[in-house]
């Protein structure tokens, strides 16, 4: 009598637990079939959600790969879809060139950039929201990656308005909601980069003022984006989440480019040749008045850096994903 009573209240105990078992989404990065992402300009490929849809033939959709980038090359989101991917990875890349989280409460510098509250709720949902067939996406087989704030805090770090990033990280937060509301369980979030120490800052006339209060400012940042995935998993039980120490890798990289396989050929990384800041006619061009190739130099540009370290960003997320 004692054995059957056990076994019952074993048998209760397993069947009323069953409903509140949570089971993951993620299955590992070696079976995402769809990667949705948002950003800005050092995630843009120019991707217009209403025109060729990605498919196994054209896992870009349009433009062409690479795309139209910041970095004279593939960016992470390219080295992802195309080099380091371990399945057929069709990407959607909502990104926007200058994007910030909500363009009222930072302005881009054109009021026609699409910010990534516009990239969630006039492309993401709209169109990819309901699963439609010409991305037949599920929770298990996709992966969302946010990449965002360079110009939220290269267009507001010396206001000095926490009450500003209060807001910000509130739209961000139900961003990710309304993803999550459309059956996205996977998350990937990557902080922001050291931009303080990029030529636009470093070179400004105030011994190192900028360079200093931006870094401030965004290390304020990425400890509010953990926050933010912390409460996104505490209020979502059946998320995966990753934040990618992105400030991290370009921290290690202008340290010592010879850290990572893929920067190990940087051999300038605090400055960029004039010749170069528009692109170059080729991934590896030497142009006869800079020192060193386009792919020498850690920044294409006063802002942007150019593919290897984006090659280098890439490789580092597949690390943590898997």
């Amino acid at each position: 009598m004692v054995k059957s009573l056990t076994f019952l209240l074993c048998f209760a105990t397993s069947t009323l637990a069953a409903p509140f078992t949570v089971t993951s989404s993620w299955s590992g990065w070696k079976n995402v079939k769809q990667l949705f992402v948002f950003g800005d300009s050092y995630t843009q490929t120019g991707f217009d959600p209403k025109s060729t849809q990605p498919s196994p033939a054209n896992p870009f959709g349009n433009p062409p790969y690479p795309g139209w980038t910041s970095s004279n090359g593939p960016n992470w989101v390219g080295f992802l879809t195309t080099t380091y991917n371990q399945s057929t990875i069709l990407t959607y890349n909502l990104a926007y060139g200058g994007a910030t989280v909500d363009s009222t409460l930072v302005p881009p510098f054109l009021p026609t950039v699409i910010s990534m509250k516009d990239q969630v709720e006039k492309q993401f949902v709209p169109i990819y929201g309901s699963h439609p067939n010409t991305a037949p996406w599920s929770s298990k087989s996709s992966l969302f990656a946010f990449f965002i704030g360079i110009n939220d805090v290269g267009n507001s770090w010396w206001l000095n308005n926490a009450t500003l990033y209060d807001a910000i990280f509130s739209t961000y937060a139900s961003l990710l909601d309304q993803v999550y509301a459309t059956g996205a369980r996977n998350f990937l979030l990557l902080n922001v980069p050291p931009v303080n120490l990029s030529p636009l800052i470093t070179s400004q006339p105030d011994n190192g003022y900028a360079t200093e209060y931006e870094g401030r400012v965004i290390s304020d940042w990425n400890k509010r984006v953990v926050a933010m995935t912390a409460q996104l998993k505490a209020k979502h039980s059946d998320v995966t989440t990753f934040v990618h120490d992105t400030n991290a890798l370009y921290l290690d990289v202008i340290k010592d480019p010879r850290v990572y396989e893929q920067t190990k050929g940087l051999k300038n990384v605090t400055a960029f040749c004039k010749a170069y800041a528009n692109g170059a006619p080729t991934w590896y061009t030497k142009d006869p008045t800079c020192q060193y190739a386009v792919n020498e130099y850690l920044w294409l540009n006063d802002l942007h850096p150019t593919f290897p370290v984006h090659n280098a960003t890439a490789a580092s997320i597949v690390k943590l994903l898997k």
